[in-house]
């Protein structure tokens, strides 16, 4: 099991370099895009594509935004926000499962026994669903924290599944919601004499969009400042 632990992480870190310096110089969004664009006509592999890149982003912990961006942008919205919602669903779902597998006995038996991760199983093993649920419906939180830590817990595997479930649905929403209104952008600027005010609306939507983000961003760091003063007298009690 230990070989298989240090396997993964190295995995990880070698795909994060390769993401790093592959898109330190280019926007992600606009790569992602532009090589999926070959398969829109193509349906069946364009989903099959974008599934393993999901799977393999969460598995390593790269960001999903642009994949949840790309399904909205390439497929009708209906099907886009449902297919959206399964894929990350089972990527999040085969996750749980890697790392309850390969790291959760190992965790267990080092800090298990620590009086802050005592508490946090209590919560957790109490308020399980509603605990995963909110956090995947705040948007500001990294999917990765979520994807990374839960496995870990006492939480059930049900609760995590349902939870996961109903927290999902509103960050497909805005994201596919995004690539849907982002091509409908595009294609109104191909022709923008049929309709400006839609073009305004949506390009105002989109600066609405980006300015939530950074506002969500700004939040976060704050959060987890203010949490990290709290936590670090606990461990200085123990």
């Amino acid at each position: 099991m230990r070989f298989f632990r240090i396997t993964i992480i190295t995995i990880i870190i070698l795909v994060l370099g390769g993401f790093i310096f592959f898109t330190a110089a280019n926007d992600p969004q606009q790569m992602l895009l532009g090589s999926l664009q070959y398969l829109e006509s193509h349906l069946i592999y364009l989903v099959t594509v974008i599934f393993v890149l999901t799977l393999l982003s969460t598995l390593t912990g790269l960001p999903v935004l642009y994949l949840s961006v790309a399904i909205g942008f390439f497929i009708p919205y209906l099907p886009a926000l449902a297919l959206a919602w399964i894929i990350h669903l089972a990527a999040v779902i085969i996750t749980f499962y890697m790392i309850r597998k390969v790291y959760s006995e190992y965790f267990s038996e080092k800090y298990g026994e620590k009086k802050v991760i005592r508490r946090i199983n209590k919560r957790i093993k109490k308020y399980g669903f509603w605990t995963v649920a909110l956090s995947r419906s705040v948007y500001f939180i990294p999917t990765n924290i979520i994807n990374f830590s839960f496995p870990l817990s006492r939480i059930t595997a049900r609760q995590y599944l349902i939870g996961t479930m109903t927290g999902l649905v509103p960050e497909c929403l805005i994201n596919v919601t995004t690539g849907y209104l982002l091509k409908q952008q595009l294609q109104l600027l191909d022709a923008p004499q049929q309709n400006m005010l839609k073009i305004g609306l949506i390009g105002l939507f989109l600066l609405f969009m980006a300015a939530l983000f950074l506002f969500l961003r700004f939040r976060k760091k704050r959060a987890e400042g203010l949490k990290l003063k709290k936590i670090v007298p606990l461990l200085e009690d123990e």
